[in-house]
């Protein structure tokens, strides 16, 4: 197992001298809001999404490799855990795939009933999409976790052959239990606007991956039952505020335009009609970022974040983040806290920029710490503490 590291750092507006995670010895630079502690708590190949299980222990998803892995606080992860689904990951002649091992999270009754639900890519003799896999873990207090039943209980309807925008965010509702997931677009971006066709969407479903009830298209009949807000581009942050019911997501613009969008049932979000980017070849896209009858985005960042993973800070630990939005960011190279208030984005930060390392996920522990996974093949486990 890798050895722990640690650093402390400034989570500065302008970027420090680089501090790199191979130092051993600690290193730290004047801070706006406080010192914050690094400490490299494991090691994993382009780690996508975790999930506690308690205080002690978590998990781990790896992409590219369709793997899980058990993480301990004290640090490292183990050996990857049986029983896990295959995973589809497309190999053309540019072998470019987004696909893999995505999210992982919790049934909210774990404690009870052991069961974990992974989102990744899976093939069909259609063709690939985004799946959801339901399992209960087993051993996970010995040597040897393992998952038993797997069993596939959601697929995306109209699965093609792209390696491009699975989505696969993971969230699940605090008071009712369904499960929200993300699928992008599969970089075809008029299907983000058929409420018939899950690309582009964020579908509702119960435990069982079956169509959650009150979903807004469920009675109607050229509509699909488990959509609950489309327009969206390639969704990979997404959360419930704590103490609400308010689901938040970040979403990836085009060439710049990345957002942010309070997700409601039935909302269309405007992908491609309504964004702030404009090609990858430089060419315009859509008509702006208003249109009638489609949701705007509570924030449409100027600079170019990447989006993926997305927590609300309620913890003790860093008190003037209380309340506020952590987007992990993998173009920017950053964690960007973002202070929402009536609606709007009023005050915002870019922070771990002196890592140089593309954040994939945040989540927030109960003790307060932050954790972090950065997307490299020799992607790591972070955990952020008060300096």
């Amino acid at each position: 197992m890798p050895t722990r590291r640690t650093l402390i750092f400034a989570p500065a507006l302008l970027a420090a001298p680089h501090i790199a995670l191979a130092h051993d010895a600690p290193r730290s630079a004047s801070a706006q809001r406080g010192a914050v502690r690094v400490e490299r708590m494991g090691q994993a190949e382009h780690p996508w999404g975790m999930a506690f299980l308690d205080g002690e222990r978590f998990l781990v998803t790896e992409r590219n490799a369709g793997r899980l892995r058990l993480g301990r606080v004290g640090g490292g992860l183990s050996e990857p855990i049986a029983g896990a689904p295959e995973v589809y990951r497309y190999k053309g002649p540019t072998n470019r795939s987004q696909g893999g091992m995505f999210d992982v999270a919790l049934h909210p009754r774990f404690a009870e009933n052991r069961l974990v639900y992974l989102s990744h890519s899976r093939w069909t003799d259609e063709g690939g999409g985004t799946a959801v896999t339901r399992a209960r873990l087993e051993g996970a207090d010995g040597r040897s976790p393992r998952l038993e039943g797997a069993e596939t209980i959601f697929m995306m309807n109209n699965p093609d052959g792209s390696g491009l925008h699975f989505g696969g965010r993971l969230a699940f509702h605090p008071q009712d239990g369904t499960l929200m997931l993300s699928i992008g677009d599969r970089r075809n971006m008029n299907r983000a606007q058929d409420a018939s066709d899950h690309a582009g969407s964020i579908v509702r479903m119960r435990d069982d991956g079956s169509p959650a009830e009150g979903n807004p298209f469920r009675s109607q009949q050229d509509k699909d039952a488990h959509i609950f807000a489309i327009g969206l581009r390639n969704v990979q942050g997404m959360a419930f505020r704590p103490g609400t019911t308010e689901l938040w997501a970040n979403d990836h613009g085009p060439q710049k335009g990345d957002e942010i969008h309070r997700i409601e049932a039935g909302k269309n979000y405007g992908w491609p009609f309504v964004t702030g980017g404009v090609d990858y070849s430089g060419a315009r896209v859509g008509e702006g970022t208003r249109r009638e009858s489609m949701e705007p985005a509570v924030h449409i960042f100027e600079e170019t974040v990447g989006p993926s993973g997305l927590a609300f800070y309620d913890g003790p630990v860093f008190g003037e983040w209380r309340g506020h939005a952590l987007h992990g960011g993998l173009a920017a190279k950053a964690l960007v806290r973002t202070r929402i208030e009536n609606g709007r984005v009023a005050e915002k930060e870019w922070m771990l920029r002196d890592l140089d390392r593309r954040i994939r996920d945040v989540k927030v522990h109960r003790d307060g710490s932050v954790w972090l996974l950065t997307d490299h093949e020799d992607g790591e486990v972070l955990r952020l503490t008060a300096g």
